[in-house]
């Protein structure tokens, strides 16, 4: 078999041009310095010694440290979802309860879209716990002793949810948003 048959072999050869090509200078590994190493540059058997074979044809080369270079340690296989996770601020990683997932992975485990779990938060500014809830504007909320959720204080003292939701946007918890309109409500 020859090398140009292998599929690692246009992997290695395609990771070099995005690094070195003149033609390519315009994407980000160039214009933000990311090279190959030399061991790898100038071998791919020295490559393919470090690396070892891809897993599947699901899988291509990744930098672990996005910023890093092609170099042994910093690169793995990996498949398109897991690559997808390690783009810088793309995806930001949430904690709860001990475990860290990026956004959509959270989406998926809890059996929300990840549009509404994303809308929540970015949209709406609602905290990552309360965005998890099945329905965050059904929480309960006890002020002056009366517990209601928040739908059914905006429904009380009169006011659109999305008033609730803009303060949020602006700063304020759910319930610092709630608070301050029904204070105003009872002469607070």
């Amino acid at each position: 078999m020859r090398k140009n048959d292998i599929r690692e072999y246009r992997i290695w050869k395609a990771m070099k041009s995005r690094c070195n090509a003149p033609c390519l200078n315009h994407l980000s590994y160039q214009s933000n310095g990311i090279k190959v190493c030399d061991r790898w540059s100038g071998s791919f058997d020295l490559f393919l010694d470090d690396m070892g074979s891809s897993p599947s044809d699901e899988h291509s080369i990744e930098r672990i440290n996005n910023d890093g270079d092609y170099e042994p340690g910093n690169c793995k296989w990996a498949t398109k979802s897991e690559q997808s996770k390690n783009r810088g601020s793309f995806n930001k990683v949430f904690t709860h309860e001990g475990e860290s997932l990026v956004l959509k992975d959270w989406a998926r485990k809890f059996g929300i879209k990840y549009t509404t779990l994303y809308q929540r938060i970015y949209r709406s500014g609602i905290s990552f716990e309360d965005a998890i809830c099945e329905d965050p504007f059904s929480r309960i909320f006890t002020i002056n002793g009366e517990s209601r959720t928040s739908t059914e204080w905006c429904r009380l003292i009169g006011i659109k949810p999305q008033i609730i939701i803009d303060r949020a946007r602006r700063g304020a918890n759910q319930l610092e948003a709630l608070t301050k309109e029904i204070n105003n409500y009872y002469g607070v």
